[in-house]
């Protein structure tokens, strides 16, 4: 998906909702910059970001990710596995150091 598009869905969504970028980005806690670049799509945004910036709108994530009323998930689907296996490999990390001790 294409980061501007993804920053106009952003954007859409929180002028929909009557916010300003500064309420938006102390209530994610991050800084009103860094925000600000999501919606302008100059910045890769992390799938738990997106998670995040969904959960505070009340929306459902897909709302975000909407081209053209086509949904685009090759991004997502490829954040999704490698959170997979980051917590795959923390598992094996936790269950290598239970048998340690």
């Amino acid at each position: 998906m294409n980061l501007k598009t993804l920053g106009n869905n952003i954007s859409a969504v929180r002028r929909s909702l009557g916010l300003t970028q500064e309420e938006v980005a102390f209530n994610l806690n991050i800084s009103s910059t860094s925000y600000a670049k999501i919606e302008r799509g100059e910045t890769n945004v992390p799938f738990l970001r997106l998670v995040q910036i969904a959960d505070y709108f009340k929306i459902d994530i897909v709302n975000l990710v909407k081209q053209n009323d086509r949904i685009y998930f090759t991004d997502l689907l490829s954040t999704m596995e490698q959170i997979k296996k980051d917590i795959n490999f923390i598992q094996n990390m936790l269950t290598e150091n239970s048998r340690i001790q």
